[in-house]
């Protein structure tokens, strides 16, 4: 599987990790944790509003207090008068005080005064006390009798749950006993639920316990007892009980609060809306992480991968990576790079070798050869050149054609020796000894060599000597050869007239020797093999050998011979030779 390929399946499975990741936090934070949330909002509720209950105890307590604060009070309720009741007891007490019932009880637990208002209807009514342990009021109050601190409690009375504060008659000096109880209350009433309302802000229902059975299933009704509030849901609203009880612990009334889902329904959608951005935030980083690793890794490790498969093929070892930022794949391409040139000059190396082995194989075949065939030809043209020599001697008045034949024969012996001697210079290429020499003084030999002898006639040789010595390891007899050979044949192609120019040129670790005449050039059919044995066009002069053995001469110095195809008029040949010439044959 291809690193690309990893790549994608990486950050698939990445993405499925983290989708399933989201739809379990989506469950844990919206389908989970909103229970939480509104049973928590439930409970926050439910704990106002038993603060608002808590501010009415204290509300009618502090009148209670006053109340008892009265000395006259213990009088009263030591021996009950007419006049008391006139004079401190009025009748608008109870509406004027928005109390709905006071209650004074003997210590014998007789009600001494009684007086109820019913806020709803605007009228006095009097409670059902009972004096019996049936009765919820009169069994509320009888478990606070004997308490002498302040007792609040709510009991259920005939006209609906009561807020019941009873509080302890004594002197204001707290000495005595106790000589009875002052009992107020304020009932659950329509003001009251719309101060509730004001407190919650929400719409509200008081219930009694009665109707919670209707409003409730069993498993519900069983859940509001067991923890005082309970919440249960519709389309638009969130319906919030809270359970209010008795001092002995019964049920005494609920409040049903019908709060608006709305504050939910966003919260939700806030959340989901948030992992919903995360999620495609997510992919989009993902797929920016993407392209940016397959653009800054995977493309140029392609790429890479595509140059080095040049290098188990050895198709082209020249290519080369670009190297054109500063990371550690830049350094892997210029390591590559180094490689690849290194591979390189040894492939180039490997096979310069192959050839100079094969053709130093072919140059000492080519030269025993040679031998054998100069030796086997010298012996029976020794015997004709002396034969020859015999005929002359022996015809003293020889005939007009003998006179011609045999000068012509004695021409072709001389002709056969000449490339018999050629054919034997070949075979001790290979027997060259190198040392080191000037090869512009070689130059000049080969010229002065060639002018003194005449055999270049009439042709004119320009150089353009350089200052200081041009040092070469070298056989300096055969790079003489060839340069006079080259002469030689630049002057013959030109009848022995025209002009050679010699230039010597330093070329980094080598020279360049170009050697350019005006004659007629090389003809098609001979550059087509130009350093090829026995080409020649020189159709009875020469024997082809020449340029071959000059080419390999220079190509034992380890140097090249090229001819210049571009060359317009003339021929011209450039001899490359390395300044340390062929140090191998040292």
């Amino acid at each position: 599987m291809t690193l690309k390929k990893k790549i994608i399946f990486f950050i698939a499975g990445l993405g499925l990790v983290f989708s399933l990741l989201f739809l379990l936090f989506n469950h844990l934070t919206i389908s989970h944790s909103k229970n939480e949330q509104k049973n928590i909002y439930t409970a926050k509720v439910a704990q106002r509003l038993s603060h608002v209950i808590a501010n009415e105890k204290k509300r009618i307590a502090t009148l209670c207090n006053d109340w008892a604060t009265w000395d006259a009070m213990y009088g009263y309720a030591e021996k009950p008068s007419k006049e008391f009741e006139a004079e401190s007891l009025p009748g608008s007490v109870v509406p004027a005080s928005d109390l709905s019932l006071i209650l004074i009880v003997g210590r014998d637990r007789q009600v001494i005064f009684h007086q109820g208002f019913d806020q709803n209807s605007s009228r006095f009514v009097s409670f059902d006390l009972g004096n019996t342990s049936e009765n919820p009021l009169w069994k509320s109050l009888m478990l606070s009798f004997s308490r002498p601190e302040h007792e609040s409690f709510i009991a259920a009375t005939e006209f609906g749950p009561m807020i019941i504060i009873s509080a302890a008659i004594m002197h204001s000096d707290g000495k005595g006993p106790m000589n009875g109880r002052v009992v107020m209350g304020r009932l659950v009433d329509r003001s009251f639920m719309q101060r509730l309302g004001a407190a919650i802000q929400e719409k509200i229902t008081l219930l009694k316990p009665a109707n919670l059975q209707k409003d409730l299933a069993q498993n519900e009704l069983r859940s509001l007892f067991e923890a005082d509030f309970y919440f249960k849901e519709n389309k638009n609203f969130l319906r919030i009980y809270s359970l209010f009880r008795g001092p002995a612990g019964q049920a005494v009334f609920a409040v049903r609060i019908d709060a608006d889902k709305t504050l939910f329904s966003l919260q939700e959608k806030a959340v989901r809306n948030f992992l919903i951005t995360l999620l495609l935030c997510s992919i989009m980083a993902a797929a920016i992480f993407y392209g940016f690793i397959d653009r800054m890794l995977l493309q140029r490790l392609k790429n890479i991968s595509k140059k080095t498969m040049h290098i188990t093929s050895f198709e082209d070892l020249t290519v080369r990576i670009h190297e054109n930022r500063h990371d550690e794949i830049t350094q892997l391409s210029h390591d590559i790079n180094k490689m690849l040139e290194r591979l390189e000059n040894e492939n180039i190396r490997h096979q310069e070798m192959e050839r100079r082995l094969v053709m130093n194989e072919k140059l000492v075949a080519t030269g025993r050869l040679a031998a054998n065939i100069a030796h086997e030809i010298n012996n029976p043209l020794f015997a004709i050149s002396n034969s020859l020599a015999v005929i002359k001697k022996q015809i003293k008045n020889p005939s007009s054609d003998i006179v011609e034949v045999l000068p012509l024969a004695e021409k072709e012996i001389k002709r056969v020796r000449k490339i018999t001697r050629k054919l034997l210079d070949y075979g001790k290429i290979n027997l060259e000894t190198f040392k080191e020499s000037d090869i512009d003084s070689i130059l000049e030999t080969a010229c002065r060599v060639l002018k003194l002898s005449k055999q270049i006639k009439n042709t004119v040789i320009v150089r353009n000597k350089k200052s200081g010595e041009l040092p070469i390891f070298c056989n300096p007899d055969s790079l003489q050869q060839v340069f006079m050979n080259l002469i030689l044949n630049a002057s013959e192609a030109m009848n022995g007239r025209g002009e050679i120019a010699i230039k010597t040129e330093r070329r980094g670790a080598a020279y360049e020797i170009h050697f350019r005449d005006s004659g007629p050039g090389f003809p098609v059919a001979v550059k087509r093999r130009i350093f090829e044995p026995f080409n020649s066009s020189k159709e009875t002069k020469g024997a082809g050998l020449g340029l071959y053995i000059s080419y390999h001469i220079i190509t034992r110095h380890g140097g090249s011979m090229t001819m210049d195809e571009t060359c317009q008029s003339g021929a011209h040949l450039i001899v490359t030779l390395p300044r340390r010439g062929g140090t191998e044959n040292a």
